[in-house]
């Protein structure tokens, strides 16, 4: 229960902090944003792995990077701000662009020649299989007596 208190108030608290960039670049007038900003995440347990969802509308394909080192996950991206061509200023602007970076620390091995990354309509899948357990027999070796 309190782990998911502790979530919900430090993603309020990214979720303010993004709201006070856009609200800077906003009143100063500034055309470009150079912060970087926090897409929206789900990552969850299945019965075969672990799964990690991320909302990144807007992100090229071809900018998106999945990277795992030993038990983190790091995912990044860029969505290119798309100014329109009769743009005199923003009334009201709340769509982030810029660079973003996750990381996330796996719970659990995985199989690393597995892992697959899917990304269709905003959404970012990457899907961590499970490593199976290795097992071996050892073998007793008898002391002199």
């Amino acid at each position: 229960m309190h782990r998911l208190i502790k979530i919900r108030i430090r993603r309020d608290l990214e979720h303010l902090e993004d709201q006070a960039r856009g609200f800077r670049h906003y009143w100063l007038g500034t055309e470009e944003e150079a912060h970087v900003w926090r897409p929206a995440a789900d990552f969850y347990e299945t019965a075969t792995g672990l799964v990690v969802r991320l909302e990144v509308a807007g992100v090229a394909e071809d900018s998106l990077s999945v990277v795992i080192t030993g038990q983190n996950l790091v995912i990044s991206g860029e969505r290119r701000p798309e100014r329109p061509a009769a743009l005199n200023r923003y009334l009201h602007k709340e769509i982030i662009s810029g660079a973003f970076e996750r990381r996330f620390t796996l719970p659990r091995a995985v199989e690393v020649e597995r892992i697959e990354a899917r990304y269709f309509q905003g959404i970012l899948e990457v899907i961590l299989p499970r490593r199976a357990p290795e097992s071996r027999r050892i073998p007793v070796t008898v002391q002199g007596e």
